[in-house]
């Protein structure tokens, strides 16, 4: 398996996920943006490059959690996902609100927010708030 890079993550020292946050992305890709703009809401998927994997389980309030059932960035394969609110595009930067990615973060797809990913009250288990902040 051979992913490559088609841009990076370029976020301010201390910016929070709440932020504008820009995504640079490689000039070779930038004819691939086009028609993007007209979405609202695109998903992100980046490498997680400061990660690593220390153990498969994780403690949270007494209770034994797989790391399938988290959000923590140290997985086996550390790819994340975000879904964003596509602020602009320029020439070959988006500008997004929501990326929970550092600066430098490297960029491998981007795919358009649409109506079939969308999912009206999913079942989220009682005890996964409180824990995110473990993970």
């Amino acid at each position: 398996m051979n992913l490559i890079p088609i841009g990076y993550v370029r976020r301010n020292e201390g910016a929070s996920r709440h932020e504008p946050v820009n995504i640079v992305i490689d000039k070779d890709y930038s004819e691939g943006l086009r028609g993007l703009e007209e979405f609202s809401h695109l998903f992100i998927i980046y490498y997680m490059h400061l990660s690593s994997l220390k153990s498969l389980t994780r403690e949270c309030n007494g209770k034994n959690i797989g790391i399938f059932s988290t959000r923590s960035p140290n997985r086996p394969n550390p790819i994340g996902i975000s879904v964003v609110e596509l602020l602009n595009i320029k020439e070959n930067t988006l500008t997004v609100k929501g990326i929970n990615a550092y600066n430098g973060t490297p960029v491998l797809d981007i795919k358009p927010y649409d109506d079939w990913d969308s999912i009206n009250n999913p079942k989220i288990p009682s005890w996964y708030r409180s824990c995110q902040k473990y993970f």
